[in-house]
């Protein structure tokens, strides 16, 4: 047995014993729901940076790492259909997202009901699973667990002050942003209640921010401290 071998070997087989205590994070997951108009990644990005900056020793080799869109991307790839499917999950119209998802399918092709359901929840539960991870709207509160150990947040501001931001932004009627508001809102409620068995209510959130009346650096030092209490116990 060579020596190269044999140090791979060791390395192997004590690591759990040599590499020092495990990552901070201690398999801690967050969630972020947001208002339509309440801006999410550059927040998480910034509380991200701000986490993996005060990593240490072994922890630096598990980063905070946050994640969104990839849940529809490996929940198209699992069920073999394109990913425009999984966009219609925010996007559904009148109709439950379900039934809109179904509509897209011939009889012959479409995955049941209870796949999609099972296999989305699964690929979010999957990612989570290790922690260290922030997952940004598609209906994480309602799939990751509830416990002293996650958190989940909230990013809110009141109608009026959404309507004139993204009216602003995108150059529309106020009277067009608000039906969009509306309807993206009762979208992403319907979500939320299909996994949770009812309304999302804002005691299912640890901490709700108003981000009309709050910088994003406060937001952000909101955030990030309550985790690192979190990740104290």
């Amino acid at each position: 047995m060579n020596s190269s071998f044999l140090a791979k070997y060791l390395d192997v087989r004590f690591t759990g014993e040599l590499s020092g205590p495990p990552p901070e994070h201690k398999g801690m997951v967050i969630t972020v729901s947001r208002d339509t108009g309440c801006d999410g990644v550059p927040i998480v990005k910034e509380v991200i940076k701000q986490l993996n900056a005060e990593l240490k020793g072994i922890s630096k080799n598990h980063p905070w790492r946050f994640v969104s869109k990839e849940i529809f991307e490996k929940s198209a790839k699992k069920l073999n259909v394109k990913l425009d499917i999984f966009d219609k999950l925010e996007d559904n119209k009148d109709k439950s997202f379900v039934e809109d998802i179904i509509s897209s399918f011939s009889t012959e092709q479409y995955p049941s009901d209870f796949k999609i359901k099972k296999t989305y929840k699964g690929v979010i539960e999957s990612v989570a699973k290790a922690g260290g991870v922030v997952v940004i709207g598609r209906a994480g509160v309602s799939i990751v667990e509830h416990n002293r150990r996650n958190l989940h947040v909230k990013l809110s501001a009141p109608l009026e002050w959404r309507v004139s931001k993204m009216a602003k932004e995108y150059g529309f009627t106020k009277s067009k942003t608000l039906k969009h508001i509306e309807t993206s809102d009762k979208n992403r409620a319907d979500l939320k209640k299909y996994y949770m068995g009812r309304k999302v209510r804002f005691t299912d959130y640890d901490i709700v921010l108003n981000v009309s009346t709050l910088t994003k650096k406060e937001i952000c030092s909101a955030i990030v401290s309550m985790i690192q209490e979190k990740a104290k116990r």
